[in-house]
């Protein structure tokens, strides 16, 4: 929307959480609603709660059960209707204080304005002015124009990764395959299995995919902590004769789907998915929806196969934040 002169009528504000998380949710559903998924509808869900809770204004990061941090963001107001949204999600990475940027929402009456990217801008200077070491963001691979945006802005694409997950309720009893052998996980393979996780949910990705690899040490010490904490995990072993070729982990949570934590020998991935999930699906009680993020490209056919559906591929980008004063020259 222009006024008469050309120039745009709106501005960007700091979110305040006890007015708007409504009008965001609004938002976020309806720029999403193609696209969103079950933990997209809970984030949904759990912003409604907490607006109508205005003792409570702390919100999920990622996966609500992981970390809470206060709210923070910036939204575009047009005539006191919130047309634009940005969140910013405080992390610390490795030692670094970093930024995640998401819920990155424009209403569809008032996309073509440059609001997504005054919205960016604004939170980029924010983030500087916080001294976080960088901004990241993820972006669908099917989202050219966004993708471009980040790019001209200064993003630099760092990986790729996919979100697949099963809601039927079948046991997949009759895929599991007898010249596997599937066994509860050795105290003595966790370094093998500590390696593989390494490369397959490296740190530059760690700190936002909900993996906490402390809940999958070994040890009878270990474990009671985990039962004493409420915490459920299963961790298997997974062998074609003597050879390992990879392990899985079950992670039962209280949202929508549990999670799955693979990892495979390099060449084995297909071995490993299509012999830990009917293990875990045929062992498990209380069937509930299973999902897991995994490399792009790498066991997409098995996956498939078995019944998961594949909710997205995210582009995880990152815009590095350089000191003032500091030149590149």
């Amino acid at each position: 929307m222009n006024d008469e002169s050309g120039k745009r009528v709106g501005q960007i504000r700091a979110l305040n959480p006890s007015t708007d998380l409504r009008a965001i949710a609004d938002l976020i559903e309806l720029c999403f609603k193609d696209t969103i998924d079950e933990d997209g509808l809970d984030y949904i869900r759990y912003l409604r709660k907490l607006a109508s809770d205005n003792s409570s204004l702390y919100l999920g990061v990622g996966r609500p059960q992981h970390t809470f941090a206060p709210i923070q963001g910036f939204v575009y107001e047009i005539d006191g209707r919130i047309v634009g949204n940005l969140s910013m999600i405080p992390f610390h990475k490795n030692g670094d204080f970093v930024y995640l940027i998401a819920n990155v929402a424009v209403h569809p009456e008032f996309r073509r304005q440059r609001i997504a990217f005054d919205l960016t801008a604004r939170a980029l200077k924010y983030a500087r002015e916080k001294s976080a070491k960088s901004t990241w963001l993820q972006v669908r691979d099917d989202n050219p124009a966004a993708i471009n945006l980040y790019t001209q802005m200064g993003f630099v694409e760092r990986c790729r990764r996919s979100t697949y997950t099963i809601k039927s309720r079948k046991k997949l009893t009759e895929l599991i395959k007898n010249d596997f052998k599937i066994r509860k996980r050795k105290d003595f393979e966790w370094e093998n299995q500590k390696h593989l996780l390494q490369v397959f949910y490296p740190e530059e990705i760690r700190w936002n995919v909900g993996l906490k690899e402390k809940r999958l040490l070994p040890g009878f010490w270990h474990g009671l902590s985990r039962f004493l904490s409420g915490i459920s995990i299963t961790n298997i072993s997974i062998y074609h004769g003597n050879k390992l070729l990879g392990f899985a982990s079950l992670e039962r949570t209280t949202l929508y789907a549990d999670n799955l934590w693979i990892v495979a020998e390099e060449n084995h991935d297909e071995d490993v998915i299509s012999a830990a999930v009917p293990y875990f699906r045929s062992s498990t009680i209380n069937m509930r929806p299973q999902t897991i993020n995994y490399p792009v490209g790498r066991g997409e056919d098995a996956f498939t196969n078995l019944g998961f559906d594949k909710n997205h591929t995210l582009i995880w980008m990152e815009e590095t934040i350089i000191p003032t004063g500091f030149s590149l020259k």
